[in-house]
């Protein structure tokens, strides 16, 4: 009798060392769950819509799975958030909590949204019963309510339509500021158009090797020949490219356009008078269009 009860007291010694094993397990696990604080996001190109979905600090214990077109995205537990891109178009997006074992997320999607380019959405996984649409937060609400979230890093993404976030920033510098007036050549740059730009290469560098392309793009104003005013937009944006080039930024990820005086800002008079030189300033500039891809 006594050989018969060795077995289950082993078993059962086992079973507690392993029960002692496992939650320490889930401690460990529940340090390693969350990533860096939540940082504004970039913006995404016009081809994709950016979600950042968040999960309040609510003290549950399950998870909230976030499926997107009824595939799983990630799983979020209390102050988590995730952030994930799509093609721009029709999709569903939802969150359950508790939805094993049948996955209705996975099974069944219900909610869908026609997600724009271009933008991004901030959504709030809900965490009420038999609740399955995100909360939409905008404007000010929206930076407000992902204040310490942490990133989510546990689960690897298994949704086809999540692609990589491509990040889009534009910068608008006056030409008037940049160069002597009328002028676009190297020796026409005046010391706060060489100071801005340092400015600009100090971002640039900032963002390591995220960034895939920068199109510096020439405009001029409509005053005078529209012949004339597409040379002058494209020496300016050489003039850009080959200072960002001296400081350092590769050569492959800069092109310089001129787009003459057809893309203007403001609309004013085109007859050369001193009033219509004023008014003009904003069209004269110079952009930069630098695109990245999101972390």
């Amino acid at each position: 009798m006594a050989i018969s009860l060795i077995r289950p007291l082993r078993q059962a010694v086992c079973l507690a060392v392993l029960g002692l094993a496992v939650s320490q397990g889930a401690v460990a696990a529940t340090k390693s769950i969350y990533g860096d604080t939540y940082t504004k996001e970039q913006h995404v190109i016009a081809q994709q819509a950016q979600i950042v979905m968040f999960r309040s600090n609510d003290g549950g214990k399950e998870a909230a799975h976030v499926y997107i077109d009824g595939q799983l995205q990630s799983a979020l537990m209390p102050g988590g958030y995730t952030v994930f891109c799509t093609p721009a178009g029709e999709h569903s997006v939802e969150s359950y909590i508790g939805d094993a074992p049948l996955y209705t997320g996975k099974r069944n999607p219900q909610s869908y949204a026609k997600l724009d380019g271009g933008q991004t959405y901030v959504l709030e996984a809900p965490v009420g019963a038999n609740q399955s649409t995100p909360i939409v937060h905008t404007g000010k609400d929206a930076e407000q309510s992902l204040q310490g979230m942490r990133r989510q890093i546990h689960v690897i993404s298994r949704a086809a339509s999540v692609v990589p976030c491509q990040t889009e920033t534009k910068l608008s510098l006056r030409s008037d500021v940049l160069f002597k007036f009328g002028k676009g050549g190297y020796n026409d740059l005046t010391p706060e158009g060489h100071s801005q730009l340092r400015q600009v290469v100090q971002d640039i560098s900032a963002s390591g090797d995220n960034i895939k392309s920068i199109e510096v793009i020439g405009h001029a104003d409509p005053i005078g020949r529209a012949e004339v005013n597409q040379r002058l937009s494209l020496q300016r944006a050489e003039t850009i490219r080959k200072v960002l080039l001296e400081q350092g930024v590769a050569s492959n990820l800069v092109q310089a356009v001129g787009r003459g005086s057809s893309e203007p800002v403001v609309s004013c008079g085109t007859t050369r008078n001193a009033a219509n030189i004023a008014c003009n300033a904003p069209n004269r500039r110079v952009e930069l269009v630098i695109q990245g891809q999101g972390q």
